[in-house]
């Protein structure tokens, strides 16, 4: 099969890794890690971030000990073809659900702050249709269009740093009462939006300078919590630990200050996030077509677009079957849990499988 329409630098990879976590999830992460840390939200964020630390580690550790570093020949290899061939599966299933959240939480935002009269379907199914023309195209297309987006999210993040001024530090306090039983629950809520660090799994094999995978995944990772810190710590400024009673407390901040010449800047924010914020459901769902392609044997040139079609059709049914927004966010939770059990519990066994083996590094 054809892999240069997936090949990735490394550059890319730091920028698909963060493009794979940073989107919907931003706009409600103070709000949820709040809940339970209260004013030590941005303590839980940092915390929160050793899960998907970890999970790059172990997947370093992982491939290293492989010539050719690909998902599916190191499952079929450890695990023998049935076993192997089902696990990737089941990766590839949990791919597939995740991203239906995304594109439901996608069409909620997008439905309640810029097209208030558009039904959820219709904004669902174009947000379907973008993700699988954009997968449509491969790896490489993936990658840079993640790039370019990354230069708008840095515009997105200078607008983020000017209600600063609106609030006070002092709502960051105290930091000698510490409820460390609330602060480890609030780092587990970082889940679902540290969810995307586990396509390294699949996309290690698709970047040709090896000894550059780990620099660029942690510096990738490194950006994320720091976009997360500076979104939690603006909210708590400004709101204080009364920011947990606002469903979107990054875009209810951006409605305080007016801006001359640029007016209400949630929808100048929400005008550049568009683009953002389907980056998970494309990374992800090139990550899961192209490792469905392989896993089955399937002619590439024949059958990709027709996966990428049942990929997409799955997405946009998955993205209407919750019935309000209260719903989409406890299936968000639920996601984030799944993250957890996936990202740390498929490397580990795969390490495992390959000492057993006497696999050894390179």
């Amino acid at each position: 099969m054809d892999r240069t329409r997936f090949e990735l630098t490394s550059k890319e990879l730091l920028f698909v890794i963060v493009g794979s976590q940073v989107a919907t999830a931003m706009l409600s992460l103070p709000r949820v890690v709040a809940v339970e840390a209260q004013q030590h939200a941005w303590l839980a964020v940092i915390m929160g971030t050793v899960v998907p630390l970890t999970s790059i580690f172990l997947t370093v550790a992982l491939y290293n000990r492989f010539q050719d570093p690909d998902f599916v020949n190191v499952s079929h290899r450890l695990f023998g073809k049935i076993l192997g061939s089902v696990l990737v599966l089941i990766f590839v299933i949990y791919i597939v659900l995740f991203q239906g959240i995304v594109i439901r939480l996608f069409a909620e935002i997008t439905c309640v702050f810029m097209l208030p009269t558009t039904p959820i379907w219709a904004v669902s199914l174009v947000s379907t249709f973008s993700v699988v023309f954009a997968v449509c195209k491969g790896g490489k297309v993936i990658g840079r269009i993640n790039e370019f987006f990354f230069y708008l999210l840095v515009v997105d993040l200078l607008i983020i740093f000017v209600p600063v001024n609106q609030g006070t530090y002092l709502n960051l306090l105290p930091l000698g009462e510490i409820d460390l039983n609330g602060l480890i629950k609030g780092s587990l809520k970082t889940a679902y939006a540290y969810a995307g660090a586990e396509i390294l799994f699949i996309t290690y094999a698709m970047v040709q300078q090896r000894r550059e995978i780990l620099k660029a995944a942690l510096i990738g990772q490194g950006i994320t919590v720091s976009i997360y810190l500076l979104v939690v710590v603006v909210c708590l400024m400004v709101f204080g630990t009364g920011l947990k009673f606002i469903t979107w407390p990054l875009l209810t901040v951006l409605k305080l200050p007016y801006v001359y010449a640029l007016g209400r800047l949630e929808i100048i924010f929400l005008l550049l996030w568009v683009g953002l914020g389907l980056r998970p459901a494309m990374n992800l769902g090139m990550a899961a077509c192209y490792t469905a392609v392989r896993n089955f044997n399937l002619d590439f040139n024949r059958w990709y677009k027709w996966v990428v079609l049942g990929m997409g059709t799955a997405l946009y049914v998955l993205s209407l079957q919750a019935d309000n927004l209260l719903q989409v966010f406890t299936w968000a939770d639920y996601a984030g849990y799944a993250f957890l059990a996936v990202s740390l519990g498929y490397p580990l066994l795969y390490l495992l499988a390959a000492l057993l083996r006497g696999e050894k590094s390179k």
